[in-house]
């Protein structure tokens, strides 16, 4: 089996992150450059080691009872590995019962845990910066009275709404053309598990982009223009989604610069470029 591959990070959304994984011993990395080591104690579980392993390092690491995951670092192909996390679990719009907002995803099958939090979060507790441009525009046509709701909140609120008032989530082992099969998860009717949805039926990013009002339609592309720079990491995006992430991206070109090691294609070489200079310049000052 090969060691090499990556996963999406969710619950909330944390991007994309990369895997060397030998068995008794694992390695991940958010940038692709810095390496951080898991290894299998004698009672069977796996506990974080102490070592962190750079690009600067590699050929001279050495890690206790862990030769493998040493000579699967040193030979390590170029990142991005695929990406391989093909059981993903879903939120379900409660009136089409297709996928509304992805929760979770998992490389292997036996991994799929029984659904116990339906809950969407967009963001960690601690994570407050983002501004939606379009709820933005509309506060300053429209002042609220009152403390204004975060802009986060409303949209949490938003997409947990659309599955209640019973949340129901189903995980989907998703196919090589994008289709995807259903399998167990919560509140989930005998006649969903084993039912086949096609490619168009999955959001293609993180949430449904299909909203009846154009305030929420825009407020979820704001959420995904947020983390264009971490979204630009997923494999087989359509090139018209890849170039409005990439316009988004260099907005901030910090986190782009943060990612952009893990992103697999450039449509726009002569902007992104442009944006990582930005970036070094900005973290220089």
């Amino acid at each position: 089996m090969n060691p090499y591959y990556g996963v999406r990070r969710l619950g909330p959304y944390l991007g994309v992150i990369q895997v060397i994984d030998v068995g008794d011993a694992c390695a991940y990395s958010s940038n692709g450059q810095t390496w951080r080591v898991r290894q299998q104690t004698a009672s069977g579980h796996f506990r974080w080691g102490v070592t962190q392993v750079s690009d600067e390092d590699v050929d001279q690491v050495r890690i206790v009872n862990a030769d493998n995951l040493v000579k699967a670092l040193q030979n390590r192909p170029p990142v991005p590995f695929p990406i391989r996390d093909r059981y993903e679990l879903w939120l379900l719009n409660k009136k089409t019962r297709r996928p509304l907002a992805l929760l979770r995803t998992r490389y292997k099958a036996r991994e799929m845990e029984e659904v116990s939090d339906p809950h969407w979060r967009p963001f960690l507790m601690t994570d407050t910066e983002f501004m939606s441009p379009t709820l933005r525009q509309r506060e300053e046509r429209q002042p609220q009275r009152g403390w204004p709701t975060p802009h986060r909140d409303q949209l949490e609120r938003q997409v947990n709404v659309a599955s209640r008032p019973l949340p129901a989530a189903q995980w989907f082992e998703r196919n090589a053309d994008g289709s995807g099969i259903g399998r167990q998860g919560l509140r989930i009717g005998a006649d969903e598990v084993g039912r086949t949805l096609a490619r168009d039926d999955f959001p293609e990013l993180l949430i449904s982009t299909e909203w009846d009002d154009e305030l929420q339609r825009g407020l979820v592309e704001d959420y995904h223009n947020w983390y264009a720079a971490l979204l630009l990491a997923h494999q087989n995006l359509s090139r018209q989604t890849r170039e409005r992430l990439e316009k988004a991206a260099c907005k901030r070109p910090q986190s782009l610069l943060a990612s952009y090691a893990l992103i697999p294609e450039i449509i726009d070489e002569e902007a992104i470029e442009v944006a990582l200079v930005s970036a070094k310049l900005m973290n220089a000052s």
